[in-house]
């Protein structure tokens, strides 16, 4: 009997393991990829996970002063739209909500002075019918791009 609980164990973790390496570089796809980012780079803290529909995911991001951002979110298709909102660390307000926005995929701002920030994303996937629980897990991916805040004016 624990035989079998040990080796149900370990084809579960394999299994789970399995199925987040798919979802690895998942944000490096075009469908993730912001537009006009030709003077960006990648921004190391970009990250791909297999997640769970319709349940809410928290990921904490450093935000460097003096940088511009292009954060583009994505999921496989059919399990669109993606809401995601950019949060306050420290005072948990609201910097952004794409739900404003008819859940637009992508959006580019200045940071000043370095911040925390939590990136709150749910796939809604409003249109998807789910026939089990494995059917409800769906890559993910956050890409973030930067680049140096360009000098202006005179």
């Amino acid at each position: 009997m624990l035989k079998q609980i040990l080796l149900f164990v370990t084809i579960s973790l394999s299994v789970a393991t399995a199925a987040n390496a798919q979802c690895t570089g998942f944000h490096t796809i075009r469908e993730c990829t912001p537009p006009n980012i030709t003077d960006f780079k990648a921004f190391g803290q970009s990250r791909s996970r297999l997640v769970e529909a319709k349940k809410t995911f928290y990921y904490q991001v450093v935000l460097f002063g003096g940088y511009d951002y292009k954060i583009g979110i994505c999921t496989e298709k059919g399990y669109y739209p993606v809401q995601f909102k950019i949060i306050n660390a420290d005072d948990k307000t609201v910097f952004y909500d794409n739900a404003n926005d008819d859940y637009m995929e992508t959006v580019g701002f200045t940071v000043e002075k370095t911040k925390n920030v939590i990136l709150e994303i749910t796939v809604l996937a409003s249109k998807k019918e789910f026939k089990d629980a494995t059917d409800t897990r769906v890559c993910a991916g956050i890409a973030i791009y930067w680049r140096k805040v360009p000098k202006t004016g005179f």
